[in-house]
């Protein structure tokens, strides 16, 4: 678990940087009639899902009008039927505002084993994601591995546009998405992909819109968790894993975890931990050990 946390808190501020060269280049070309950004049909009013749990609270979403000037002029003037490359946007592609459980605020008050009946703080991170192809056509969600962004999918989106309706977004944490400093876990991450299933592809008249969630490594495991998730699983049909990672940890012996730990042993773990962080931080900052690091795993 130290090397998960000291790696992601490396791979995070990497994740919006441009790492184009470590990443695979497939594609082929086809021709098909231009895309277009059609958000008529989007409704300026939307329901606001109940608390769950497991869950997230949601609020209303942007009007039609919002999410029009929210695309990108990049995308725009892009034309996947003749290219198989998505460009790439410095600043990201579009936004969705996330609201959610998931921060520091409830994570403190959970560690401390404060009161569990005290109101939970709610969160907004900004997600980055693009949407792109027929609205008509059935939807396929793309989610990313550990240490990339939607951009880690340049050659496969407009490929999929011409024949799918394509969806792609930044986890929490990476990419152009924000990168709150807190503990990350996989329900972090499920729940980011079920709320953007419900907020954003799941539209007027979504039943009868297959969705298809597709994931690699990181992505693999929670396309996986998310789409056995009965919040959206009725919509899913499909789910795709390429090189999927496998299980953190087992929930269930989380939940058996009761003992209170030593508040001693507590301190000086954490303070060892802090200095072990630090320490390999300085380490695999390096230039040479970065490029090393992405061309194992890219």
């Amino acid at each position: 678990m130290l090397f998960l946390r000291t790696s992601f808190l490396l791979v995070s501020l990497l994740s919006s940087s441009h790492v184009e060269a470590f990443a695979p280049s497939h594609g082929a070309t086809s021709s098909v009639s231009r895309p277009t950004y059609d958000t008529s049909s989007i409704a300026t009013d939307r329901f606001v899902l109940s608390s769950t749990a497991a869950g997230s609270v949601t609020e209303p979403l942007v009007t039609s009008s919002d999410i029009a000037a929210q695309i990108p002029s990049i995308l725009k003037d892009f034309q996947h039927h003749e290219s198989s490359r998505l460009p790439y946007s410095p600043t990201g592609y579009s936004t969705w505002s996330w609201r959610t459980h998931h921060n520091s605020e409830n994570q403190s008050l959970v560690n401390s084993n404060t009161d569990q009946n005290e109101k939970q703080r709610y969160t907004e991170h900004s997600i980055n994601y693009l949407e792109m192809g027929d609205p008509s056509k059935p939807a396929i969600l793309l989610v990313h591995g550990f240490g990339a962004s939607t951009y880690h999918f340049r050659h496969n989106i407009p490929i999929l546009a011409r024949k799918y309706h394509v969806y792609a977004l930044d986890l929490l944490g990476f990419g152009w998405s924000d990168k709150p400093i807190m503990d990350y876990d996989a329900s972090v991450w499920r729940d980011q992909v079920v709320d953007f299933v419900k907020q954003v592809i799941l539209k007027e008249d979504a039943s009868n819109k297959p969705i298809t969630i597709a994931g690699n490594s990181l992505g693999g495991y929670t396309a996986m968790y998310s789409a056995s998730d009965d919040r959206i699983k009725e919509f899913v049909k499909g789910c795709v894993l390429l090189n999927a990672a496998g299980r953190f940890r087992d929930p269930e012996s989380e939940a058996k975890e009761t003992s209170t730990p030593n508040p001693i042993i507590q301190f000086i773990s954490s303070a060892i931990q802090r200095i072990v962080i630090a320490a390999s931080f300085i380490y695999t900052k390096q230039p040479a050990r970065i490029e090393q690091v992405l061309r194992n795993v890219y």
